[in-house]
């Protein structure tokens, strides 16, 4: 792996996280990065995720899950027992999107019905391609449906739902360059957008949102195609945030 990029964030950003309970700084978050696979740059996004949770959220433990190459099956999902000891999984990964195997899907998406909150960034809505008799729990999970993509080009995000935790502190509009805006053909009734993205093609879908599925909280963006947008305050807060909020540590607004 070569060596990842390292975040600088603003005294703004690392402020996000002070409004924890002091419960919440007695045990630390324990996170799952699952990341790999194809079309991205995820060796070095490894740090960028890593080093911008670890410079907000004070104390969390980060244990990375990785996997070289485009593979079938992500390592980590073998163990039986592979999100004991987790708070929150964060997935960002784009690899086997035509495996759907029902029974690896169940293996995965188990512990997150049972209350296992997920943060889903990009690539990870093209895992495992919706097909309704053998990828429903995955599509479930997820909350919304993504078969494709527009082609690259700059996004400009509008935060519609200001309210929400998640969007603290972040500006009305965003544009980012090196966009890839996800198509997101349906979106599940236990989910709920937060922000829109337009593209050069002039369509509009949602790229932020959140799911309730089962008794696990899921936080989703499909922003992140480029290692230069995740380096952003405005995706580093996003993604800060929506840990966070996965996990019960931020007021809940209408969700």
């Amino acid at each position: 792996m070569r060596k990842v990029t390292s975040v600088i964030l603003s005294a703004a950003m690392v402020s996000i996280a002070a409004s924890g309970s002091p419960a919440d700084e007695v045990r630390p978050l324990r996170a799952l990065y699952v990341t790999g696979g194809g079309w991205h740059d995820y060796a070095g996004q490894v740090g960028i995720v890593t080093e911008g949770l670890k410079a907000a959220i004070p104390g969390i433990d980060v244990t990375v899950a990785m996997v070289d190459g485009v593979q079938d099956r992500h390592p980590v999902f073998k163990q039986d027992d592979w999100h004991e000891g987790y708070d929150v999984v964060v997935y960002n990964k784009c690899n086997a999107p035509g495996y759907s195997n029902p029974e690896w899907i169940e293996r995965i998406v188990k512990p997150h019905r049972e209350g296992l909150p997920a943060v889903l960034i990009h690539g990870t809505m093209h895992n495992y391609w919706p097909d309704e008799k053998e990828s429903g729990k995955w599509v479930a999970f997820l909350g919304v449906t993504s078969r494709n993509h527009e082609p690259g080009a700059p996004v400009t995000v509008a935060f519609t739902k200001r309210d929400h935790p998640t969007l603290a502190g972040l500006p009305e509009t965003w544009r980012y360059e090196r966009g890839e805006l996800y198509r997101i053909h349906a979106m599940a009734d236990t989910a709920k957008c937060l922000a829109v993205g337009v593209s050069g093609g002039g369509e509009e879908h949602c790229v932020v949102w959140t799911n309730q599925y089962g008794e696990g909280r899921v936080f989703g963006t499909t922003i992140g195609h480029a290692s230069e947008t995740m380096q952003t305050d405005e995706f580093q807060r996003l993604l800060v945030q929506g840990v966070r909020w996965a996990v019960g540590q931020l007021d809940n607004a209408d969700d």
